[in-house]
């Protein structure tokens, strides 16, 4: 399996039937540089970016009551 690392996305196109995201990494010049793109197909995209955003949601949620209950470490 692919991983691929994304800190931002260049381009967003569709040609073709297909939903192509071009996704950039920074640099240790501080530029954006390529890192690959997703390709989506175009049927399957609404509910692909759909669960992308949900699960996004979810596992902010989580983060968000993992701080709740962990006191700071000054107060430990």
């Amino acid at each position: 399996m692919t991983q691929l690392f994304i800190d931002g996305i260049a381009n967003i196109s569709f040609y073709n039937g297909i939903l192509r995201i071009e996704c950039a990494t920074v640099g240790s010049d501080g530029k954006l540089h390529p890192s690959g793109t997703l390709a989506i197909p175009g049927a399957v995209a609404g509910p692909v970016l759909q669960s992308l955003i949900k699960g996004t949601q979810e596992l902010e949620k989580k983060m968000r009551e993992q701080q709740q209950q962990t006191p700071a470490a000054g107060n430990a």
